[in-house]
């Protein structure tokens, strides 16, 4: 290769990196949209509020809808304006809210609110409803038996950025997650069995009818804690939502944390190469509430440094990012990459 091709080689991969480097942030971590059924413009922006912050605090709790109240009538409409993006109402009624994610999470931070830093546990969920005197798991291989159950935690999960996961419900799911198990709530052989999905944890569901209702019965299980919650609706969707909501806060409770002002904090990535790893990379960061923006420092042939924003220090942002899927690195993997020093060295799985 002449001198002048590998000057044009080194210009372009310069360039490459400076790009990169200004990128903007993933969707997710700028505009947060929310669909407000209520007609009445007032109506429609307590509730979108309301929902925004959940989505974003990752669980309700009485200091979340306190903080909604205190935004919605702020006297001079100070903060508000930084939250609401644009509102649009919408032809069937109701309006589509675009909120500032970034603001909101300012927001929460400086109210001292509890919110869940990092990524969001994988959540399997296995789901017994009874009708007609049977009782059927539920599954996405089995639509026709489901009365709209996994429909209504879809929803929830989106406005909860909370990775549910349904299983198949097919021959395999049927044999070895057996229906007394998920009623009686034993949970052994149903984390055996959900190893096909890889969770990070389960909800087991129980549904059944009662005088004109349904009665919804959840047990969360998330790292060796279990979170019960009951609830009853006036169909088997309404109350399964509202129960595995409860449970959802229950366990976003133990897990919220205060983030403070946040700070530049230089992190080390083993096991990245190349752009596209390190585009991968800053897509799992960009999803985690404890992060609010990405800066490529430097790249090698296998490790990168990044500077991450965070509201977190350096010790409380490794146990995040570690229980994130993002395991300690050795220090020969450190000697090995070569890179500037970092706060903290991690791999990537």
């Amino acid at each position: 290769m002449s001198a002048v091709s590998r000057s044009i080689s080194a210009v372009v991969l310069f360039l490459s990196l400076w790009l990169i480097a200004l990128l903007p942030q993933a969707a997710g971590a700028g505009t947060l949209v929310v669909q407000s059924d209520a007609e009445e413009r007032e109506a429609a922006l307590a509730e979108g509020l309301h929902a925004a912050l959940v989505r974003v605090a990752g669980l309700d709790s009485d200091a979340v809808r306190a903080l909604a109240d205190e935004l919605r009538e702020a006297p001079d409409d100070d903060e508000l304006p930084a939250a609401l993006e644009r509102q649009q109402a919408r032809e069937a009624g109701g309006y589509r809210l675009e909120f500032d994610r970034t603001a909101l999470r300012r927001s929460l931070r400086d109210a001292a609110v509890p919110m869940l830093v990092g990524s969001r546990p994988s959540l399997l969920v296995w789901a017994v409803e009874e009708a007609g005197g049977r009782r059927d798991l539920l599954g996405t291989a089995s639509v026709g038996e489901d009365s709209g159950v996994l429909a209504a935690l879809e929803t929830l999960a989106g406005e909860r950025d909370m990775p549910l996961l349904f299983p198949l419900g097919d021959l395999q799911d049927r044999r070895e997650a057996r229906i007394s198990d998920i009623v009686g709530r034993v949970t052994e052989p149903l984390f055996e069995a959900a190893g096909r999905y890889g969770p990070d944890g389960l909800i087991l569901l129980h549904l059944r009818p009662a005088e004109g209702e349904t009665r919804a019965r959840a047990l969360l299980v998330h790292r060796d804690r279990e979170y019960r919650a009951e609830a009853t609706g006036a169909d088997a969707p309404a109350a399964a939502r509202q129960a595995i909501a409860a449970a959802l806060d229950r366990m976003g409770a133990d897990l919220a944390r205060v983030p403070d002002e946040p700070e530049w904090i230089t992190v080390g990535f083993t096991g990245v190469a190349g752009f596209d790893g390190f585009r991968q990379l800053r897509a799992r960061l960009d999803g985690m509430e404890a992060i609010e923006r990405v800066q490529l420092d430097s790249l090698g042939r296998a490790a990168l440094t990044l500077r991450l924003r965070t509201g977190l220090d350096a010790e409380a942002l490794g146990e995040v990012l570690q229980e994130a899927g993002f395991p300690a690195a050795g220090e020969e993997e450190r000697e090995e990459a070569g890179l500037p020093d970092a706060a903290l060295w991690l791999g990537v799985r």
